[in-house]
């Protein structure tokens, strides 16, 4: 393999990783926004 094509490829998995963690934190969101709802607090008068 030349360096050019070991290059490329070492560029494809750090890739492939950085979109994987940004999908899995976005779907952790989505659970936790599922699991914890938001609940405004009334206001005592």
């Amino acid at each position: 393999m030349s360096d050019l094509s070991l290059g490329l490829q070492l560029m494809e998995y750090g890739l492939a990783g950085v979109f994987l963690v940004l999908i899995l934190f976005y779907v952790l969101i989505i659970i936790l926004m599922k699991l914890f709802p938001y609940h405004p607090e009334k206001e005592e008068d």
